[in-house]
């Protein structure tokens, strides 16, 4: 445990040295967040939208995909909860209060609306759920053994609530804990507590963004990919064990502050394994799957382009102990060239009056054996006219593809790593070395 506080510290005093980002930074790395909080906190809950149609609904107000209306309304508000949560967290001379809480369990399950429940002998019944309010019906949930865990009842919630955001208030003013900590034991009291008919899962996970926003860290996304993990931190907090939950967190926070401390240095923030880069993106009708459409191209940038353009160029550098220099050039084929060591804006790639950019990877003087010493280069394009893009290597078609289609995290790899190969070829060939 100490070599993970001794980890989030350090990424910390890094994170807090870049303050403030510029402003730029700061809105990419927001979006991202963003994003990926209100579709993994709602996917954990069962909401079926894709990460591509959240980010089409609050990115850009459409809607795509055959769900159901309460999904896309409950996706809204979730979005609108995280808002208040901001202002909540960076409101400094004031700590949570309970009836926060309750504004956050309002304004994300903002209407009224009945749900199946049973009563405590075990028949089927149906509870009204009122936003913002505290439940009236005892709730309970059956454990993996089949055993009946019960919540607070209801007439405990008040008091319990009270206490919960007292102890907060205390925890982090006296500074005896780890943040870490207080935000594992802060999630599983709420938890114990289920002071809500619906959405303690989303506010429990709220109340911990809340803690760390608050005292000045980055928020934690929990996937949805690891929900089993997730909750089997939080059974072995009922059972009293409160380490593996902490951990977990930690684990989530330590990313954060790696994406935090990449986008405070203009990095790319695209990372392999997002799941942007793992979903469609979407258009409304066959016309627009063939028809140039500059949000989707936009879109493509972030979540293809990018994170192709920075996993290349990470592969290709493995090559560079084997020559003097290197040097890549990245240009639109007319005359224009782009700085190589950051991502090149969505907003530009709209402006490139070629609809090309071209890669040129530079390895001269090869410093093995082979005499006289040889030079070597490569060139990758992506070409983007109206409706489609394609990918090249020295000439040969590797990908093309229509806007709606993106790059997809195994395909930029396999994509990268082909293109390693065939230049290591190349290069063992020119020294003599294949056999």
């Amino acid at each position: 445990m100490s070599d993970l506080h001794s980890s989030i510290e350090a990424l910390k005093s890094v994170w807090d040295a870049l303050q403030p980002l510029a402003p730029e930074d700061e809105q990419r790395l927001w979006q991202k967040l963003r994003l990926e909080w209100n579709y993994h906190s709602n996917h954990i809950e069962g909401n079926t939208l894709t990460y591509g149609e959240t980010a089409l609904l609050l990115l850009h107000g459409q809607t795509h995909g055959n769900h159901a209306l309460r999904e896309y309304l409950e996706m809204n508000a979730h979005d609108v909860g995280i808002k208040h949560l901001r202002s909540l967290a960076a409101d400094k001379l004031r700590m949570l209060g309970a009836g926060d809480i309750r504004d956050l369990n309002r304004i994300i399950l903002k209407e009224p609306y009945w749900k199946p429940t049973q009563t405590p002998d075990g028949h089927p019944t149906r509870v009204e759920v009122i936003p913002g309010k505290y439940k009236t019906l005892p709730n309970s949930v059956i454990t993996a053994t089949g055993e009946i865990f019960e919540y607070a009842s209801p007439v405990e919630v008040p008091a319990r609530m009270q206490a919960l955001v007292d102890w907060l208030s205390q925890a982090i003013e006296s500074k005896g804990l780890h943040v870490l900590e207080i935000a594992a034991k802060l999630h599983h009291d709420f938890v114990l507590i289920h002071p809500f008919d619906d959405g303690n899962g989303r506010v429990a996970r709220m109340l911990v963004n809340y803690l760390l926003l608050h005292t000045g860290y980055p928020p934690v996304i929990i996937p949805s990919g690891e929900k089993s993990a997730y909750l089997g931190a939080l059974r072995l907090a009922d059972a009293g064990d409160l380490t593996p939950l902490v951990e977990f967190l930690g684990k989530q926070l330590e990313r954060s502050l790696k994406l935090g401390i990449r986008a405070g240095k203009g990095e790319n923030i695209g990372e392999p394994g997002d799941v942007e880069k793992q979903v469609a993106l979407f258009v409304r009708s066959e016309k627009a799957r063939r028809e140039e459409s500059e949000e989707l191209l936009g879109l493509l940038v972030e979540t293809s382009f990018q994170p192709f353009i920075a996993e290349l160029q990470r592969k290709l550098e493995s090559l560079k102990p084997l020559f003097s220099k290197f040097r890549v050039t990245m240009g639109d084929g007319a005359g224009k060239v782009f700085k190589s060591s950051t991502p090149i804006p969505a907003t530009t790639w709209l402006q490139i009056p070629s609809r090309q950019l071209l890669m040129t990877f530079q390895f001269r003087e090869y410093q093995g054996a082979t005499t006289p010493a040889f030079s070597y280069k490569t060139l990758v394009a992506i070409h983007f006219p109206p409706g489609k893009y394609t990918i090249t290597h020295d000439e040969e078609v590797l990908v093309i593809k229509l806007y709606c289609e993106p790059l997809l995290s195994e395909e930029i790899d396999q994509l990268t790593e082909r293109i390693l190969t065939k230049s290591f070829r190349a290069i063992r060939q020119k020294a003599g070395t294949l056999g």
